[in-house]
């Protein structure tokens, strides 16, 4: 006689517990996995016209900022009193230029040989013929701008200039708006943007213009040529994404008149917010579907595995001679009742055939 191998093997009982979870399961992963994707395709179309729409609202705010402050510089330039580049009777005017404009804290002119002349605050007179600004209007650009450290100020400043032209079209001098890169930001890119979100502007040189944070640009110039947002805008069209401080950000970047560049930038976390949640949901719910499955499928499997397990031990019996055993089961009208009576039916022709040759012994 065959001795049994030793080890562990698969019962019936196990192979049916087995079996209906997969059936169970395989099809609701799918289910999960297929409305996961295309509920993540939703929000992340969703996601980028918030931030698209977003942007396209900041941008036309820096546009008509810039076309504010452009308008000033150009109708300002005009009056004989500018013309005459005379500082007492330019002081009045751009006096009354700074007190229009809040966010400006200096507004000022400089002659063709660098030398300023006019000035809204009461400061000594400075040398500008060495600010890119002041080259760019004379070289004869319609607008010089530049971020830099303001000599009056010394903060970081945006300067916004034009020319002062004369009766013969001839560039009689420069005038020119000084902001602070703090009051800018308030100004253009003050909202907040969901709970992490903010706005980042930069020239085109990547110098940080305004910034949804104004204390970090409080005392030193920012140049963001490095930001990944800048590095990806022209190869990653639509939403970017890429870490910072350990985070995961979620990015959209959109020009403006002058070829600014306005980055609009949230956390993956707060962005995608719902569909987080939807993941954690859709996690919860598998995991409540297979402690479900499981119980049942435990429950069904002893029930279709306990009938088989005892007829296989009155079958073990009957073989070693014990015909006293009872027989389960022979009512049932499925397989397993068919089991039990064949069973019975073998129980009693051992029986019989044992009583033959006792017998005849």
């Amino acid at each position: 006689m065959a001795q049994e191998k030793s080890g562990f093997a698969l019962k019936i009982f196990h192979k049916i517990l087995l079996t209906m979870v997969a059936v169970a399961l395989i099809p609701l992963a799918g289910l999960l996995y297929i409305s996961g994707y295309q509920l993540e395709q939703d929000w992340r179309q969703n996601a980028s016209l918030n931030l698209t729409l977003t942007a396209n609202g900041l941008v036309g705010k820096v546009n008509g900022w810039v076309d504010m402050n452009l308008r000033a510089l150009r109708e300002n330039a005009t009056l004989s009193d500018m013309i005459s580049m005379d500082a007492a009777r330019q002081k009045p005017i751009l006096k009354a230029i700074q007190d229009a404009y809040e966010w400006t804290y200096l507004v000022f002119t400089v002659r063709p040989d660098g030398q300023n002349v006019g000035r809204s605050d009461d400061n000594p007179a400075q040398y500008y013929g060495d600010r890119s600004y002041f080259r760019q209007v004379l070289e004869g650009k319609p607008l010089g701008q530049e971020v830099v450290i303001g000599k009056t100020s010394q903060k970081p400043a945006l300067i916004l200039a034009g020319p002062i032209r004369g009766a013969g079209d001839g560039v009689e001098g420069v005038i020119a708006l000084a902001m602070q890169l703090v009051d800018v930001s308030q100004a253009i890119v003050g909202a907040r943007i969901g709970e992490t979100g903010f706005a980042i502007l930069v020239d085109q040189q990547n110098k940080v213009i305004a910034h949804g944070q104004p204390q970090r640009i409080t005392q030193q110039l920012q140049d963001f040529s490095e930001h990944p947002a800048l590095r990806a805008k022209d190869s990653a069209p639509g939403l970017i994404f890429y870490e910072e401080a350990g985070k995961r950000i979620v990015a959209h970047t959109q020009k403006t008149h002058l070829g600014w560049t306005l980055i609009v930038q949230q956390d993956y976390e707060d962005a995608f917010a719902p569909l987080l949640e939807a993941r954690r949901n859709a996690l919860i719910l598998i995991a409540c579907a297979l402690v479900l499955v499981v119980v049942v499928a435990y429950a069904l499997s002893r029930q279709l595995a306990s009938p088989i397990w005892r007829l296989t031990t009155i079958a073990e019996n009957i073989s070693r001679g014990n015909f006293e055993v009872k027989i389960v089961g022979t009512g049932r009208r499925d397989e397993i009742g068919a089991l039990a009576r064949a069973i019975e039916r073998m129980a009693v022709s051992i029986r019989m055939a044992f009583e033959r040759l006792r017998k005849k012994v």
